[in-house]
């Protein structure tokens, strides 16, 4: 913890008297008998408190204290004042300063000021940091598809529909937390819990006590009652996801939860009725695990109220140089770097790219990039091989597949596939030779541009 303080008076007495005082209580101390000084020890030292009188000889306080605040924004300003001098305090405080205190000083006081002044520090940096962190959720739900704009108005409508069970679709990576999130900070229940239940993570056992609770005694090991996840939830929300991994033995007593808002711990006989919302979230066909048996159909339809479905970055167009752009900045400020963009050709190369893990990866990669980028600009010999190598759509299953063109011919042989092959191994070829440009690629092979990108279009699109 912080416990560097700063005095600033012009009067050597009560820098020394109110230092060592403070020193006694185990705080830091530094002094300073001027603005100047006060603004260069701010700097060096970050105090989490300042000692400041009204009074410097030839400076208003006011002014060092609005220097103060900008060299350094989180320390709390404490003014130090005489009796009759309320009204300068005040004006003070509505400049930023934290509190004020009379001369002559009580050191019990001073201490105590101390404390609440670290403590508000430590909760405006706590809120400082979660605005931060819905910053970025929120950043990326950013785009401009009409796909994303579907799933904006989706999540406008259930946030002020609160009752309602909804259930989110997507690839890995889409977002599916960070729109249950958003669903549950704009509703009203915004200020009651949100609790996530990772029906693939938990193991098969575990999973009903973990959702609903025990009773003492319900099993091996149940020693004393349990509240589950819905019962702590109370009044706000439950995000069950990857449902689709629920063992098809709970589904029957989630399906009554939703229906009756009521459960019995395991080992109970006494129902319990809680007020919570359930959003779901899978990355699975649903309709296809029902046909399998895996998933109950009519869980499936109390779930699927209204579905949200989060489109793969693949398919959001200029959406991936506008989320690239929100990212570059966020790493920007993290790693203290001042990288103005990604080039042209990197650009097209980051919109060829399949981004199979989609948001998630491109997040990933970009922040990779930013750390280890000192040029002005991010070109394509920065992005990562597995990009670069994937220019265009070209994806590494395709050139590892074609170390060899010839093929045994055997059971099971295509000349079709096997002539595939052979076209989209010289393909690539001509495309890594040629830099990526169609038209030289296409001479090179001996064919028109439009052979070549209809090819391009079959095979790798």
């Amino acid at each position: 913890m912080n416990k560097s303080i700063l005095i600033v008076d012009d009067e050597e007495i009560i820098r020394m008297s109110l230092g060592e005082g403070l020193k006694d209580m185990g705080y830091r101390v530094s002094t300073a008998a001027n603005g100047a000084e006060a603004e260069d020890k701010v700097r060096k030292d970050k105090p989490v408190a300042v000692f400041l009188d009204m009074r410097l000889s030839g400076e208003n306080g006011l002014d060092v204290l609005e220097k103060i605040k900008k060299a350094e924004n989180e320390a709390e300003v404490i003014i130090m004042t005489a009796y009759g001098e309320t009204q300068s305090a005040v004006r003070a405080i509505k400049m930023g300063a934290f509190d004020y205190i009379n001369k002559p000083f009580d050191l019990q006081e001073i201490d105590l000021i101390i404390k609440k002044a670290i403590k508000n520090a430590e909760m405006q940096k706590k809120l400082y940091i979660y605005e931060k962190e819905k910053q970025s959720l929120n950043s990326e739900l950013m785009g401009d598809h009409p796909l994303m704009k579907a799933v904006k108005r989706d999540i406008d409508i259930l946030a002020k529909n609160d009752e309602v069970t909804a259930l989110i679709k997507g690839e890995s990576g889409t977002g599916k937390e960070i729109v249950a999130t958003a669903i549950h900070g704009n509703s009203i229940r915004k200020n009651s819990p949100m609790l996530k239940i990772n029906c693939g993570s938990i193991p098969k056992q575990l999973l009903e006590s973990e959702m609903f609770g025990f009773e003492k005694n319900a099993f091996t090991g149940a020693n004393e009652r349990k509240k589950g996840l819905m019962e702590v939830a109370d009044g706000g929300t439950v995000f069950l996801d990857e449902i689709g991994e629920m063992p098809i033995e709970l589904q029957p007593k989630l399906l009554r939860f939703i229906e009756e808002r009521k459960f019995k711990r395991v080992g109970g006989l006494e129902d319990i009725e809680v007020d919570i919302r359930i959003i779901a979230a899978t990355n699975k066909n649903l309709e296809e695990a029902i046909l399998k048996k895996e998933f109950r159909e009519d869980l499936y339809y109390r779930l699927n109220v209204v579905p949200v479905v989060l489109p793969p970055l693949r398919e959001r167009g200029d959406d991936i140089l506008i989320l690239t752009d929100k990212f570059l900045e966020d790493y920007n400020l993290k790693f203290h770097k001042k990288i103005k963009g990604f080039t042209k050709n990197a650009k097209d190369v980051l919109m060829g790219y399949t981004w199979r893990g989609n948001v998630r990866e491109l997040k990933n990669i970009v922040e990779r990039i930013v750390l280890l980028t000192e040029e002005e600009y991010i070109d394509v010999d920065d992005l990562p091989f597995e990009i670069r190598q994937n220019e265009y759509g070209i994806g590494n299953e395709h050139v590892e597949e074609f170390t060899a063109v010839t093929g045994v011919i055997e059971k099971g042989f295509s000349l079709e596939k096997q002539i595939e092959k052979m076209e989209i191994y010289y393909m690539t070829q001509a495309l890594k030779k040629c830099g990526n440009n169609y038209s030289k690629a296409s001479e090179m092979l001996g064919i028109t541009r439009f052979s070549f990108k209809r090819r391009v279009e079959k095979y790798f699109q």
